[in-house]
């Protein structure tokens, strides 16, 4: 398996902290696995504005991603 580091500041450390503790992940890498893995997902259903549509509370969300 690569490894990589990188440098994160304290708010998205803390973001980093907080996601592992909802989805009660192993680590902060299985946090960043999981967020590529949805990011990948998302690009699929990229509008050509950079967006995408979520669904919710029953509304449509319209999400820049650019």
């Amino acid at each position: 398996m690569a490894v990589t580091s990188f440098n994160v500041d304290p708010k998205l450390d803390q973001t980093l902290e907080a996601l592992k503790t909802h989805y009660q992940a192993s680590s902060k890498a299985e946090v960043l696995r999981k967020a590529v893995a949805l990011l990948n997902v998302a690009s699929r259903s990229e509008q050509e504005d950079g967006s995408i549509i979520i669904r919710q509370g029953g509304q449509d969300v319209k999400i820049i991603l650019r």
